[in-house]
């Protein structure tokens, strides 16, 4: 795990086994691991699984990971040195396990979410961005990442980390979540992009948030909202995933009006 001013490793092994557990691991899976450091859970998993690729951005540890499996004589594992964010896939049915970057978590997250070819993954961040992850509407956590996460995952928060598990110590309580692939049908375009809009402007009133997107005059927010059953006079953080899906059902048919 990588914060910005350096690194931090999970050098707890009952944390280790217990995040890998959770990825119901059989012999025949292909796993993808993010960021595996020193390789506390790929001498792991790479023991348990049919094929292993990991992806590490730090060189030295890339080739520290490369000496350690070729020395241990392991056919079933890759090291890729490179930024996971520009790497391509494979499309090739996947499990997903990742001590993830503190500070680039929430985009490898989008870039993992929308793929079709992972079923489970199990990731471990810093507890306040996992409670957004799974948070709720109308709790203060809840956002656009929850949003997102949801609307392509069924999310579970599994258990704490507590600093000392790391060497050097965070100054952050971690978090592991399981998540389980959905596979829905891609969103509309406009659905992630009001969604982003209402959450930028959380504070104001639906009503204002959708009149503001797209220049929807009022009336025709108004008319939107009252053609969903919706109260215009709630904030956005009221709203679940079926309720912003009939929005920009709803919306799209004025968008394309007005082109």
């Amino acid at each position: 795990m990588h914060q910005k001013d350096g690194q931090n490793f999970l050098i707890d092994n009952n944390i280790a086994n217990n995040i890998i557990k959770a990825a119901n691991l059989e012999k025949y899976d292909k796993v993808l691991e993010i960021g595996p450091g020193k390789g506390i859970l790929t001498k792991i998993i790479q023991l348990q699984v049919k094929y292993l690729a990991a992806v590490e951005t730090d060189a030295v540890l890339s080739q520290q990971l490369n000496h350690y499996f070729s020395f241990h004589g392991a056919r079933n594992i890759k090291i890729i040195n490179a930024d996971f964010l520009k790497c391509n896939i494979p499309n090739t049915e996947l499990k997903i396990i990742s001590n993830l970057p503190y500070n680039v978590g929430t985009a490898i997250i989008q870039k993992i979410l929308p793929l079709k070819n992972w079923t489970t993954a199990v990731f471990m961040l810093q507890k306040e961005v996992i409670q957004r992850l799974a948070a709720r509407p109308g709790s203060k956590a809840y956002g656009y990442i929850s949003i997102f996460t949801s609307y392509y995952a069924d999310c579970k928060i599994l258990f704490d980390v507590a600093p000392r598990c790391f060497s050097p110590s965070p100054k952050v309580i971690s978090s592991v979540i399981k998540l389980t692939n959905k596979v829905p049908e891609p969103p509309d375009p406009i659905f992630f992009d009001f969604v982003k809009h209402a959450f930028k402007t959380r504070r104001k009133t639906i009503l204002n948030c959708l009149s503001s997107f797209k220049n929807l005059e009022k009336s025709k927010a108004a008319h939107v909202l009252n053609t969903c059953a919706l109260d215009p006079f709630l904030r956005p953080d009221k709203f679940s995933i079926p309720n912003f899906l009939r929005l920009t059902d709803e919306t799209r048919k004025y968008i394309i009006e007005s082109i």
